[in-house]
C-alpha cells in the first residue's frame, strides 16, 4: 500500500448518481455533475455513497460510476463507496475502486443487523484497513447502520494503519465536536462531518471540512463557507450559516431521502433525470412546480446575500 497522495479536507461533494428509469448509468449526466463541481471549486468528489446509492446500485453500474467519474475527475481528490456487509465484499469493493483509479475508499460498519459493540466496529474497521488497497475512511453513519459509535471509539480510529479519516454523519454536535477537536487525532487524521447544517460550527471546533450533499444543487455556498473560514472571516460565516445555510440544507425536506430531493432539483435544472434506484422514491410530476420554486428561492437567498457583501470578499 503506497501514501494517500492528497489529504481529504475541504468541501467534499457526496455526487448522486444520474440513472434512467430502468437503472443504467446516465453517462452525460454523470459528466455534468462533475464538471459543475469542479468548476464551482469543490476540493474533491465522492461518488458511491449513500446519497450516491452506491450500496443499491446494480455491480455492473457501480463500477461504470467509478470508471467515469475517475475518467471526468480533473482536480478534485476522487473518493469511492465501498459499504457493504462483510469484511469480503467491502475489500472486493475496494480492490475494484482501486482498479478504477479511485484515491481513498469509504465505507460504514456492515448495516445489516450489526450488533453495536465498541470494540467489534473498531475491529471491522482495523480488518479492512489492513486488506485495503486504498487507504479508507470510517464512515460513521447511524441511520444507517443503527448504532452510534460513542467517541471513545471513534478516537481508536485514529490508530489504525490505512484509516485516514472519518466521516460523521448524524445531528449529535457534542460528539461531532468532541472527535473534530480530539486532541488524539494525529495531524494527518482528516475529520469530515457530513451534516452540512452544522458545518459552519464544526470547522470552528477543528473538522477539516464538510462532506455535503446539498452541494450537488449549488456548491457555492459551501466553497464560500471553506475558503472565508481559512481567511478568518468569522464575520461571514456567521452570516452565511444564518442567511443562506437554512435554505439550503432545507432542500434535503422536500423528498423522504436526499438523492430524491438532490435528483429532483437537478432535473429542474436539466442536469440530469430525477430516477432513483428502484423501489425508492424520487419526485412525481405534481410536486416539481413546487420544487422548482423552492430552487428559486433558494438561489434568489445566495445572490441577495452576495450583494450585501464586500466585493473583495467574493470569489
Amino acid at each position: 500500500m503506497t501514501a494517500p497522495p492528497r489529504k481529504i479536507s475541504g468541501i467534499v461533494t457526496a455526487l448522486v448518481t444520474p440513472i434512467d428509469s430502468a437503472g443504467r448509468l446516465d453517462e452525460p449526466g454523470l459528466a455534468r455533475l462533475i464538471a459543475r463541481q469542479e468548476q464551482a471549486g469543490v476540493d474533491a468528489i465522492f461518488v458511491l455513497g449513500s446519497v450516491g446509492e452506491g450500496p443499491l446500485l446494480d455491480d455492473e453500474v457501480y463500477l461504470q460510476v467509478a470508471r467515469q467519474a475517475r475518467a471526468g475527475v480533473r482536480r478534485c481528490v476522487l473518493l469511492g463507496g465501498a459499504s457493504d456487509n462483510s469484511i469480503a465484499r467491502c475489500v472486493r469493493r475496494l480492490e475494484s475502486l482501486a482498479a478504477a483509479g479511485v484515491e481513498y475508499g469509504v465505507l460504514t460498519l456492515p448495516y445489516y443487523g450489526w450488533p453495536g459493540d465498541p470494540a467489534l466496529s473498531v475491529a471491522f474497521f482495523a480488518a479492512v484497513a489492513a486488506r485495503s488497497p486504498l487507504p479508507i475512511v470510517a464512515y460513521n453513519l447511524p441511520k444507517a447502520v443503527g448504532w452510534q459509535m460513542p467517541v471513545t471509539a471513534l478516537e481508536e480510529l485514529f490508530a489504525i494503519p490505512n484509516l485516514v479519516c472519518i466521516k460523521d454523519t448524524h445531528a449529535d454536535f457534542a460528539q461531532m465536536a468532541a472527535v473534530a477537536a480530539s486532541p488524539r487525532r494525529p495531524a494527518h487524521f482528516s475529520y469530515l462531518p457530513g451534516n452540512s447544517a452544522l458545518a459552519p460550527r464544526l470547522l470552528a471546533q477543528g473538522a477539516d471540512g464538510v462532506v455535503s450533499t446539498p452541494s450537488n444543487v449549488l456548491a457555492a455556498p459551501l466553497v464560500d463557507l471553506w475558503r472565508w473560514h481559512r481567511a478568518g472571516r468569522r464575520d461571514l460565516v456567521a452570516r452565511l450559516d444564518a442567511e443562506v445555510f437554512p435554505k439550503l440544507t432545507g432542500l434535503l425536506n422536500l423528498a423522504p431521502t436526499g438523492a430524491a430531493a438532490i435528483k429532483g432539483l437537478l432535473e429542474i435544472e436539466h442536469v440530469c433525470a430525477r430516477h432513483t434506484v428502484a423501489p425508492w422514491p424520487c419526485m412525481t410530476a405534481a410536486q416539481a412546480p413546487a420544487w422548482a420554486r423552492y430552487l428559486a428561492e433558494l438561489q434568489e437567498t445566495y445572490t441577495a446575500f452576495l450583494a450585501t457583501i464586500d466585493p473583495a470578499a467574493r470569489r
